[in-house]
């Protein structure tokens, strides 16, 4: 290195300024952005585990509140039965009935009533002896004496109380005669205000609603935060749900519908094979994806902190290490700028070289050797006069033949086909089939027309490293096909040598490959671009593929570039046949 330019070296404005920053930018973006991911991640894992809870929370508000129903109707069947067995009843003591009734603890807000099948004979809510309402006072009596008389047991759905208008739910329990026949009922009449009571006794968030429906999705009592104390219908979605369902059989669920306001809700419920009443959660999805939000509120003050500490970060180290980079880059740049030039000019030696030894061997080596085997034939006319001389003539006569032979291959591949006048296309395709006569191969030829837009310089490295190639397969390989495809894509360019040989042999040290001259020349070729040299080698052959970077721009200036010059031969050829 000169002193000339060690100073343009000195005096080069500072080009890994930029590099510097963009590469520190992105290094404490990418941490920071993993960081990022990473508490996001956790966020996020949050949050969704926050929403199942909350759903499973529901699913067990629903199941809990159903359980509760259950045991009070479970505990009123057993106060009933052992009315049953009361022996004022048996002995039909009406009155001492009516005083058994009346002392028995009974939950606030319930009454109990013994019935025939006519009508109320005693109601502990009225005085004993008071004129009672006979069943045919409501329009379903007779369908409810049925469902009695067969089943022993019942619960009723939800009934609107004549007087009141409020809802109530009816227990019925069969009392049979001295015949085995239905002859009475006792009856207990759960008021709205005890159930509301069992429902209030369930506690829920503010925002969730809570509600139990009989078997006509009718509601026995609800109750929602906004609108507390009102009836609210079942949400749209649960009788299918219901009805899909085998009769007197529990199950429980959850599902995503929409509330008696339009609201999207989540609905969590649990149908009663004892009473075949739903209880019902229903909970907003807004507060079901509450978390996410939260988790979206941290993970924008996350992005805005991981951010602000990056670029601190960025600003901290290209201070501290910028200029020392920059000096290395200087030198790195010019060391890697001479390299290149070296390289470019070993490569413009080599192929003066490589002409040069293809003239001499075609015309001065080649010649002798003809001419040796023309005077060896003019021998051979006369070899009766000596013996043994047509055998010896013979075998020099073969060697001088195949070394004839050697000769045109190895010119063959050291001469230069005239690329610039005939494209890439046709000279690979003439190459590769003028190389296979002479080596007696098979070979395929699959070449794009596109190839010929490509620069002119990469062009010439491309046929060079195929005539490199070529010459290995006949000197090393001992192959009998040969396959020379190319493929030029929107980015880049592929070429690929295929053969059937028995592949490179490695080393018996390590059984590593080592490879000659010729591949690190290819390689060095195919760098000059920005490319790169792979090789597969096995005992099925060896397949060499070369890629060389294209860009968009390049190829479409190459191709108008193309074009602007074939444009003035197809005009000129026009006129000349409008001529003739």
């Amino acid at each position: 290195m000169n002193d000339n330019t060690l100073d343009d070296i000195l005096i080069r404005p500072p080009l890994i300024s930029a590099r510097v920053r963009f590469g520190a930018t992105l290094a404490f973006l990418a941490v920071s952005a993993m960081a990022f991911l990473v508490a996001g991640s956790l966020l996020i894992g949050h949050a969704r585990s926050d929403r199942d809870q909350m759903a499973q929370r529901a699913i067990f508000q629903a199941s809990s509140l159903s359980y509760k129903f259950d045991q009070e109707i479970a505990s009123v069947k057993f106060l009933l039965k052992g009315l049953s067995k009361s022996p004022a009843l048996l002995s039909n003591d009406l009155s001492g009935l009516y005083d058994q009734m009346k002392a028995t603890e009974i939950p606030k807000g319930t009454w109990l009533l013994y019935q025939d099948l006519e009508k109320q004979v005693l109601n502990t809510s009225r005085a004993f002896g008071a004129e009672l309402p006979r069943h045919s006072y409501f329009a379903d009596h007779r369908e409810r004496l049925e469902r009695i008389r067969a089943r022993g047991w019942t619960v009723s759905g939800r009934i609107i109380g004549p007087a009141t208008g409020a809802s109530l739910v009816a227990l019925n329990l069969r009392l049979d005669g001295a015949d085995g026949q239905m002859s009475h009922f006792l009856t207990t009449i759960l008021s709205e205000e005890r159930l509301r009571a069992v429902l209030d006794g369930q506690a829920v968030p503010a925002d969730w609603a809570k509600g139990l429906y009989d078997r006509d999705m009718q509601p026995i009592v609800a109750a929602a935060a906004e609108r507390s104390g009102a009836p609210i219908r079942a949400p749209p979605g649960l009788a299918d749900r219901i009805l899909a369902q085998p009769p007197h059989t529990a199950f429980e669920g959850q599902y995503r519908d929409v509330n008696a306001a339009g609201a999207p809700v989540l609905v969590a419920y649990r149908h009663s094979d004892t009473t075949n009443w739903t209880a019902v959660i229903e909970v907003p999805i807004a507060s079901l994806d509450a978390p996410f939000d939260a988790a979206s509120w941290k993970m924008g003050w996350l992005a805005v902190f991981f951010l602000a500490i990056g670029g601190s970060a960025v600003v901290f180290m290209t201070r501290s290490v910028e200029q020392p980079l920059e000096a290395l880059s200087r030198v790195i740049t010019s060391s890697s700028e001479q390299i290149s030039d070296l390289s470019s000019q070993l490569l413009a030696l080599q192929e003066d070289e490589r002409r040069r030894i293809a003239r001499e061997l075609h015309d001065s080596t080649a010649q002798l050797l003809v001419a040796a085997n023309l005077g060896i034939s003019h021998i051979n006319s006369n070899r009766h006069s000596i013996p043994d001389l047509g055998t010896i003539l013979r075998n020099v006569e073969t060697l001088i033949d195949r070394s004839l032979k050697e000769l045109r291959i190895f010119t063959y591949l050291l001469h230069p086909p005239d690329l610039e006048r005939d494209g890439l296309q046709a000279t690979l395709r003439d190459f590769v089939e003028g190389f296979a006569i002479r080596s007696a191969l098979t070979a395929r030829i699959r070449i794009p027309e596109e190839i010929d837009a490509v620069a002119y310089d990469i062009q010439w490295t491309i046929l060079r490293v195929v005539q490199e190639a070529l010459g290995n397969v006949h000197r090393h390989a001992d192959a009998r096909r040969i396959v020379v495809n190319a493929r030029v894509g929107a980015t880049r360019l592929v070429i690929q040598i295929r053969d059937d040989g028995h592949g490179f042999q490695a080393a018996a040290e390590g059984g590593r490959i080592r490879f000659g001259v010729g591949i690190l020349g290819m390689r060095a070729r195919l760098q000059q671009f920005g490319g790169d040299l792979r090789i597969k080698s096995g005992a099925a052959g060896t397949t060499v593929i070369a890629i060389v970077p294209l860009t968009r721009m390049g190829r479409a200036s190459l191709q108008a570039e193309r074009l602007a010059e074939l444009w003035p031969r197809r005009a000129g050829t026009a006129a000349h046949r409008q001529v003739l």
